[in-house]
C-alpha cells in the first residue's frame, strides 16, 4: 500500500495549527481549551482529506479516522445542493456535537465551546484558501 501523502496546501494548514494553538492559548490560557480547539481543527481538517484508499483498506475499519468521515458526510448529505458558505457552516458542528457529548457524558468541567472554535477557524482557513485558488471571474 502507498503511504498516505497530501497536498502542500493541505500540510500547510495542518501546520498553521501550532500558530492558531499559540494564539488561542494566549487569549484563553487553558491546556484543556488549546486541546479541544486542536481537535476540532484536526477533526475538520481530516474530514477535508480525500481517505478513499485508505477506509477502502480493511484494517481501517474500526478507526477514528472512519468514524470523523462518516460523521462528516453524514453531516453534510443534507446540505449538498446548499451554497458553499452554509455548507462550511454546517461543517463546524460534527466535531463540536460529539465532544460535547463526551464531555457532558464524563461529566468534565472542560470548556466545551473550544472545539467549535476550532472546526470555525479550519473552515475560515479553508475558505480562504478555496478563494485565492479561484481564477478571478471578470464580468463584461
Amino acid at each position: 500500500m502507498k503511504p498516505f501523502l497530501t497536498s502542500r496546501m493541505k500540510t500547510i494548514e495542518i501546520s498553521l495549527l501550532l500558530l492558531l494553538g499559540a494564539l488561542f492559548y494566549l487569549i484563553y490560557p487553558s491546556l484543556e481549551a488549546v486541546s479541544l480547539f486542536s481537535f476540532g481543527y484536526i477533526w475538520n481538517w481530516a474530514g477535508s482529506q480525500d481517505l478513499g484508499p485508505i477506509l477502502e483498506n480493511h484494517r481501517y475499519r474500526f478507526s477514528m479516522l472512519k468514524l470523523v468521515t462518516n460523521l462528516q458526510v453524514l453531516i453534510q448529505k443534507p446540505f449538498q445542493k446548499a451554497p458553499q458558505l452554509l455548507q462550511g457552516a454546517v461543517r463546524i458542528f460534527p466535531a463540536g456535537i460529539f465532544w460535547l457529548m463526551v464531555i457532558y457524558f464524563n461529566e468534565s468541567s472542560m470548556p466545551w465551546w473550544s472545539t467549535f472554535v476550532g472546526s470555525l477557524c479550519f473552515e475560515v482557513l479553508d475558505y480562504l484558501w478555496l478563494l485565492k485558488r479561484k481564477p478571478e471571474v471578470e464580468f463584461p
